[in-house]
């Protein structure tokens, strides 16, 4: 890719600068190319998806210029094992996102791995996390308590949405079972596609008007 942000070939290697890749552009610009290279947050349509699979092409995802990987670390967390969780977490590491996993819940009870995870969050062993449990409002009311967390707990993509764009939220406490894959997996790229959770000006200061905090 170039300054201009035209697509340019490699020997072997397509690299895309736009952020959706259909199957109409595949068929123009595909030339025996045995890779092609993404902006992290593009999205591929399900044609071009099923072309690449035929052709036998890879894919793969780039972190944005500057980006390093410890700094682009995002933590994952789930009270008990849910598959469609586990293969969610396996696509973001395949398109480029560094993950982490949060604590387990083991033994523990759920307030004890809360506190855990929320502390995990606020030493900067990840700069936000999203976590899979069967009461995420528990989860929230002990992270909260934690000095710098902003836990949301959500059930939607609609909600995970507005609770990373007007709080900033850094952990999303999201309720299963009930989830299906699609929303899953939407509800991490929204987390993970943020340049990093920043706490409105606005609401910091209440926050910490309200605990002697700073909340950033």
């Amino acid at each position: 890719m170039d300054a201009n942000g035209r697509v340019t070939h490699d020997a072997h290697v397509l690299h895309w600068p736009r952020r959706v890749l259909a199957a109409d552009d595949l068929r123009r610009s595909l030339n025996g190319h045995r890779e092609i290279v993404l902006l992290r947050e593009a999205v591929v349509t399900p044609l071009a998806a099923e072309e690449l699979r035929a052709r036998g092409v890879r894919v793969t995802h780039r972190l944005p210029e500057g980006a390093t990987k410890s700094a682009q670390r995002w933590g994952h967390g789930q009270e008990r094992p849910y598959p469609l969780v586990s293969s969610a977490v396996r696509e973001a590491e395949r398109a480029g996102v560094v993950v982490t996993e949060l604590p387990a819940n083991g033994a523990t009870s759920a307030d004890k791995w809360a506190r855990a995870v929320a502390e995990c969050v606020a030493n900067g062993t990840c700069r936000g996390g999203v976590v899979f449990c069967d009461d995420p409002g528990l989860v929230c009311c002990v992270a909260n308590k934690v000095t710098g967390l902003r836990a949301v707990p959500v059930a939607t993509i609609a909600q995970a949405a507005r609770a990373t764009l007007t709080l900033g939220a850094n952990l999303l406490a999201v309720e299963m079972p009930g989830r299906t894959f699609f929303e899953i997996r939407q509800i991490f790229r929204i987390l993970c596609s943020r340049d990093g959770p920043a706490c409105p000006p606005g609401v910091a200061c209440t926050l910490g008007e309200l605990d002697g905090h700073a909340h950033r």
